[in-house]
């Protein structure tokens, strides 16, 4: 369980900074905000909680870092980087920005590749995938946005890498869930506030979702199943099918859209927690 001021660092501080870099990216009209907010609410929401941790107001891991999955931090300047790239693009081809999650995914299991403990091959297969997915998730964005409202995909996203997360956290890697919540907090501002044309953020947002599950899936025992990864990549896919739907109303399709997307995420997120509860309950000692 999270405590009420673990909470307090990962979703006020991350909420705060994002909402104020997407509020006055919302006045001004600029797309390119709304990755910004989501990746600087993340490193600040992130840095919030390892000061919460090391007894500091902010602190960020070492470079490089000693585990793993403390590369998220390192790499979310870069996602970010290549987000405000993405909104800044007027080309067709910014949406292959979506490999870099693919690239994120490699990074943070090579500490494990070099010691052994997973295999290029497998790692090179995850990584992949999230490369091909996040491809054609930013490909999606651009597509549905039109048909259903940027807000949709923004809030589809938001509660995507906030059920990564929980499952994450369910499955035996409690640091790296917290962090999810951090990079979920920092992308709602980002979704409520998104312009009409905004671009980038689903670049940020999936990039740190590929992160947080290939560490959640690597880095722990039993660990995120493939079968919970295929899930949570893939569910936003389900905005597809609700931009054909016979509705005049944009926000009629976007609500359904998004509606869709939750439902597949709970069939996923629900049971993995109530798992994970019931095994600390069996296992109060071990649940850590």
């Amino acid at each position: 369980m999270v405590t009420p001021a673990e909470l307090l660092r990962v979703l006020l501080v991350p909420l705060l900074v994002s909402g104020l870099i997407a509020g006055i990216g919302r006045v001004k009209m600029c797309a390119w905000a709304m990755p910004l907010a989501a990746g600087i609410g993340f490193l600040f929401g992130y840095a919030a909680y390892t000061g919460f941790l090391t007894g500091h107001l902010l602190a960020v891991p070492s470079l490089p870092p000693g585990d793993g999955t403390e590369w998220l931090f390192w790499l979310a300047i870069p996602l970010t980087l290549c987000g405000v790239l993405d909104a800044f693009s007027h080309r067709s081809f910014g949406w292959l920005l979506g490999v870099t999650a693919g690239a994120v995914s490699l990074v943070v299991a090579l500490p494990l590749i070099k010691t052994g403990a997973v295999s290029w091959l497998s790692a090179l297969i995850v990584a992949g995938s999230f490369s091909l997915v996040g491809v054609v998730m930013a490909l999606l964005a651009r597509f549905v946005r039109p048909a259903l409202g940027s807000w949709s995909t923004g809030i589809a996203l938001a509660c995507t890498i906030g059920a990564t997360a929980v499952v994450v956290m369910s499955s035996n890697v409690r640091v790296l869930g917290v962090y999810g919540i951090a990079a979920a907090a920092a992308m709602g501002p980002a979704a409520v506030f998104i312009p009409r044309k905004g671009r980038g953020v689903t670049v940020v947002t999936y990039g740190l979702m590929a992160g947080l599950l290939t560490g959640g899936h690597f880095y722990a025992d039993p660990g995120v199943t493939r079968l919970n990864m295929s899930v949570l990549s893939l569910a936003p896919l389900l905005l597809l099918p609700a931009a054909f739907l016979p509705f005049r109303r944009t926000q009629v399709r976007g609500v359904i859209g998004a509606i869709m997307v939750i439902i597949a995420l709970a069939a996923v997120t629900a049971p993995t927690a109530i798992q994970a509860k019931h095994a600390a309950e069996d296992d109060p000692y071990g649940a850590n």
